[in-house]
C-alpha cells in the first residue's frame, strides 16, 4: 500500500454554543460554553490560536485573546478537536505532526487531491501544464453579491483536478481503490459574512466506494 507523508489534518469543529468577553480580566479572555470540550485541541481566535486555555468543565472553558488582538473586535471564535475525522464538520490543517507519521487510505486521497488543487499551474517544472490553479481566486475582493464567479472558477478548479487525478491514476494500476479517485464534486459553497469569504465542501470519492468531505476557504 503506498504512504505519503502526513501534512493535512482534518480535525473536527466542536459546536459552540456561546462565547462571553469577560470584562475586567486582564489579559483578555473569553468564556466559552459549547458540547464538549474533553478532546478540544486549540481555540482559534479571529483564526489565531489562543495562548492560553483552561478547561473548566466538559462544557466549560476561557481562552485568552492573543496579544495581536488585544485592540481588536472579536469575529469568530472556533474550537478544534484533536480527534481526526474526516467528514463534513470537520475542519482541513495544512502542517507538520509533532510526530512524523505517513498517510494512506482515503485520507492520502484528500491529501493528494488538496495538494493538486492548490497547485498553480506552471510552478512544478517537472509537471508544468498540472495544477488546478484555485489559488487565483486568493485575495480577490468581492461581496455577498459578487460571490457567484468565484463558486464557478471553484468548481471549474475541482474538475480540472479531477480530471488531471484521474489520469494520472490511470497509469499506474498498482494504486489501491481506496486512494483511486472516482468523483470529486463542490457540495457546497456558502458565504461567510464574518469572514468576507467563501466557504466551500468538496466530496471525493474513491473507487472503494467511500466518501470523504474536505472544507476549505477562499
Amino acid at each position: 500500500m503506498a504512504v505519503d507523508f502526513q501534512v493535512v489534518f482534518p480535525q473536527q469543529i466542536i459546536p459552540l454554543n456561546s462565547v462571553t468577553i469577560l470584562r475586567g480580566m486582564n489579559p483578555r479572555s473569553l468564556d466559552i460554553l459549547g458540547e464538549d470540550f474533553s478532546a478540544v485541541d486549540e481555540i482559534l481566535i479571529n483564526d489565531i490560536p489562543s495562548p492560553d486555555v483552561v478547561i473548566l468543565s466538559k462544557t466549560r472553558l476561557l481562552a485568552q485573546v492573543p496579544p495581536t488582538l488585544k485592540y481588536v473586535t472579536v469575529t469568530s471564535v472556533t474550537a478544534i478537536s484533536r480527534e481526526l475525522t474526516i467528514s463534513p464538520k470537520s475542519v482541513i490543517k495544512f502542517r507538520v505532526g509533532h510526530v512524523a507519521s505517513k498517510v494512506s487510505g482515503i485520507l492520502r486521497l484528500v491529501q493528494v487531491f488538496l495538494k493538486l488543487l492548490l497547485t498553480t499551474p506552471g510552478r512544478d517544472i517537472f509537471a508544468p501544464r498540472l495544477g488546478g490553479n484555485v489559488l487565483k481566486d486568493i485575495g480577490t475582493t468581492f461581496g455577498k453579491d459578487e460571490s457567484g464567479g468565484i463558486v464557478s472558477d471553484i468548481i471549474l478548479a475541482v474538475d480540472r483536478t479531477r480530471r488531471q487525478i484521474i489520469t494520472i491514476q490511470g497509469q499506474d494500476p498498482s494504486i489501491p481503490r481506496d486512494e483511486r479517485l472516482l468523483a470529486a464534486t463542490v457540495t457546497s459553497a456558502a458565504y461567510n459574512k464574518v469572514e468576507a469569504a467563501l466557504v466551500v465542501a468538496i466530496e471525493l470519492t474513491s473507487h472503494a466506494g467511500r466518501a470523504a468531505t474536505a472544507n476549505i476557504m477562499v
